[in-house]
């Protein structure tokens, strides 16, 4: 029976997502993400209550269309700009840590800061479409033919 015995599991790094990583996924996932959710519900809110049964109404059927569409829009800016400062902090936190590492970190520093700066410039990006799609909502109603 002492044959049979396997041996212990090795301890090593674990895969598991640390805090560093995790902040970086928000940055990364968080404001495209709210972009998709304010497009997906904007536009699904807008074709049911002004084209249903595809016949164009002269105003929305739902009359509280207009209060719903801008609390999406608040909440998805709000969720986007969280995940674009999460985003910029992590850059600036990695340029903080980058004067203090090793030699022994850089490969490791090298994965980290490209995909922090990716992450930043993404949420940048998709916190400007959030932002233009925003205005757009102001400017034209999801009724009226363009």
């Amino acid at each position: 029976m002492a044959g049979d015995m396997k041996p212990p599991l090795s301890v090593g790094p674990s895969c598991a997502p640390t805090g560093a990583m995790r902040r970086m996924l928000v940055g990364l996932l968080v404001p495209p993400c709210a972009w998709l959710a304010q497009m997906v519900i904007a536009e699904t809110l807008a074709a049911q209550s002004c084209y249903p049964f595809d016949q164009p109404l002269s105003s929305p059927a739902l009359p509280w269309m207009r209060p719903a569409l801008v609390a999406v829009s608040a909440l998805c800016l709000a969720a986007g700009v969280f995940g674009a400062l999460t985003a910029w902090r992590n850059v600036r936190r990695l340029e903080a840590e980058e004067g203090g590492s090793g030699a022994a970190g850089q490969k490791r520093s090298g994965l980290d800061a490209f995909l922090t700066r990716v992450a930043a410039m993404s949420s940048a990006l998709f916190l400007f479409a959030l932002v233009a799609t925003d205005i757009a909502l102001a400017l034209v109603s999801p009724c009226k033919w363009w």
